[in-house]
């Protein structure tokens, strides 16, 4: 696309004024726009085009799956595999054939991050991952379950409800009157989020009923675009709202494994998140225990969570979990760290800190080495139920 090329160019981006670079976002399809870009940064992430398939030997007895994705934030993995010589081969779920080009593959495990920027793509993944995690038996990291919480607000409101996980009060509606009479009776300021979208681009703060009644309107109409969203992909039939929180800071605490990785979001604005004020910070024992078992609780071992605190150093200090992403995004600036950045583990009951930088790939190098770990495991346990002795 010559527009989007201009648009891409370190010319465009420096001369087009913002207007026009608008006006062009919203003609053009907007998420092949996002996705030539991606593939540029990611062809930049890895010194050249995308290999493949892994061209080194490995020290591993295995070789992973790694399910490409529009976005290219597969590429992420395959920089992770590569620095720690893992072999691996790419899969492409979208086309026909998908089922016998990973039978083909000769893969064991598989490292996966859908498509996002178009629904039909999130929802295709949905399906295919589903029909390789439970009819096909291949494991998967993140696991089909966190990966079904993943960039979808409704699903993670039902998911904290149903698991008495405390959250901000969120709301969902698929009628447009009972959406109606909510607002109607609702205090203010209230948020309203759409289903997908990132860094805040989806989140809307209402500052009154007639803000809200309008929203709701054109939810149930032609639909609600994200900022920086396809034109073709409004989301329309239902909306979602949430009380407003007060914060100065929104916590990160992401664990990978029995690995947890804290770091902090400032406010600017409305918003912690996708304000780019993030730095590595110390949580206390109460965050790590929290969020150990908020994870445990869906057996997750892949999950970023976000989460408020309230009244903070009160007497009835809580807090309210607001994202769960089992994908976080990669450290722009590797080299901007403090005495925080580290990882934290629980050893014999007590909570151990470890200084180094384990953030490597958007975390993709400790999920790698957890998939190592427990395909190990799994293999030395079908070595011993089969009587014969690990090693041999």
């Amino acid at each position: 696309m010559v527009t989007s090329g201009f648009l891409h160019s370190e010319l465009g981006r420096r001369l087009a004024p913002r207007w026009l670079k608008s006006a062009i976002k919203s003609a053009i399809p907007y998420a092949e726009f996002r996705s030539e870009q991606a593939l540029r940064d990611a062809e930049k992430l890895l010194g050249g085009p995308i290999s493949p398939q892994s061209d080194y030997a490995s020290p591993y007895p295995f070789s992973i799956g790694i399910i490409t994705d529009t976005s290219y934030y597969f590429a992420h993995h395959v920089r992770a595999c590569r620095e720690m010589r893992v072999a691996y081969r790419l899969v492409d779920l979208s086309v026909d054939n998908w089922v016998e080009l990973v039978r083909e593959s000769g893969c064991c495990a598989f490292l996966v991050s859908p498509s996002t920027l178009l629904s039909i793509l999130r929802h295709m993944f949905d399906e295919r991952l589903r029909v390789l995690a439970e009819n096909m038996n291949y494991p998967l990291y993140p696991s089909y379950s966190e990966l079904w919480l993943w960039e979808s607000k409704r699903r993670m409101r039902d998911w904290l409800v149903a698991h008495d996980v405390p959250h901000p009060r969120t709301d969902v509606f698929y009628d447009r009157e009972e959406a109606l009479a909510f607002v109607d009776a609702a205090d203010y300021p209230l948020v309203c989020k759409t289903d997908t979208s990132a860094a805040a681009n989806g989140v809307f703060v209402l500052r009154d009923r007639r803000a809200a009644r309008r929203m709701a309107r054109e939810a149930f109409g032609r639909g609600i675009l994200p900022r920086q969203w396809d034109h073709r992909d409004r989301q329309r039939g239902n909306i979602l709202f949430q009380a407003f929180v007060p914060h100065d800071h929104e916590w990160r605490i992401v664990r990978i494994g029995d690995d947890y990785l804290c770091r902090r979001k400032a406010r600017v604005g409305d918003f912690a998140s996708g304000s780019g004020g993030i730095e590595w910070a110390k949580p206390t024992e109460e965050m790590l225990s929290f969020v150990e078992e908020v994870t445990d609780r869906g057996s997750f071992t892949s999950m970023g969570v976000d989460f408020f605190v309230v009244s903070p150093g009160g007497p009835r200090e809580m807090f309210l979990v607001n994202e769960l992403q089992c994908l976080v995004g990669e450290i722009v600036n590797e080299q901007n760290r403090n005495e925080h950045t580290g990882k934290w583990r629980r050893d014999n009951g007590n909570w151990t800190f470890e200084p180094g930088f384990f953030y490597q790939n958007a975390c993709a190098n400790l999920r790698v080495a957890f998939a190592l770990g427990e395909l190990a495991r799994n293999q030395s346990s079908n070595t011993t139920q089969n009587g014969e002795e690990v090693g041999e």
